[in-house]
């Protein structure tokens, strides 16, 4: 119950809005002891800025493909390949931008928001459309890992294409991450990603950053002994 409270502390009860932080500038925010909480509540790593992300092949132009769509007019973003080359960094950089912009939006896991949803069912204490109304109608959404976790694909499938119909339709701020191939998403929802008028639709080619530590690491301790 606590990890549902968390989900939807961020928004106004009985609206489509998520509700703004008392500051709408991060940087002042840098210099208070509760720096902890507000990392938190964006749900982010403050470290994982465009600025400080990894200077790998292709990094730059995922980085302007990132900013571009937090100015517009384009407002639907996914990006996707394999695991652990920067994906989660990049929207968390994009949850940042916006708060130092004075917009809210934190990052959320899919697994997590499908949990939610399905406690909700059946439950009295839970609103599941209302759940369901703030991913779909909220002014700005970011999210993490679809298809993750293994989780009910029809299910999972069916909550995604009406999260993404919905915002298409509205031209709500979107972006999305996922390590699957993206054939293996609905195909309403394939066909509004590729609509470049809107959205970028991007594939990220880097290798794992954190098998390269790890490789690193290795050669270092062979090279020791």
């Amino acid at each position: 119950m606590k990890a549902i409270g968390d989900i939807l502390k961020n928004y106004q009860s009985g609206t489509h809005t998520l509700s703004l932080p008392p500051t709408p500038n991060l940087m002042p925010l840098l210099k208070l002891k509760n720096i902890q909480d507000m990392a938190k509540s964006l749900n982010v790593n403050l470290e994982h800025t465009f600025a400080n992300f990894k200077k790998v092949t292709g990094g730059e132009s995922l980085v302007t493909s990132f900013r571009a769509v937090i100015t517009g007019p384009r407002f639907f973003l996914l990006i996707y390949g394999g695991v652990g080359n920067g994906k989660t960094h990049l929207l968390e950089a994009a949850a940042i931008t916006l708060y130092q912009q004075g917009l809210f939006t934190r990052v959320m896991n899919y697994s997590r928001m499908l949990n939610t949803l399905k406690s909700a069912i059946n439950n009295p204490n839970l609103d599941y459309q209302e759940i369901l109304d703030n991913y779909c109608y909220s002014d700005r959404l970011i999210i993490d890992d679809i298809g993750a976790g293994g989780s009910d694909t029809e299910f999972s499938d069916r909550i995604l294409e009406t999260i993404v119909c919905a915002r298409y339709g509205h031209q709500l701020l979107t972006i999305m991450s996922m390590n699957r191939d993206i054939a293996a998403l609905p195909e309403r929802v394939l066909s509004r990603l590729r609509d470049r008028s809107v959205s970028f639709l991007i594939l990220n080619k880097a290798e794992d950053f954190r098998l390269r530590k790890e490789t690193v690491r290795d050669n270092s301790r062979r090279a020791k002994s």
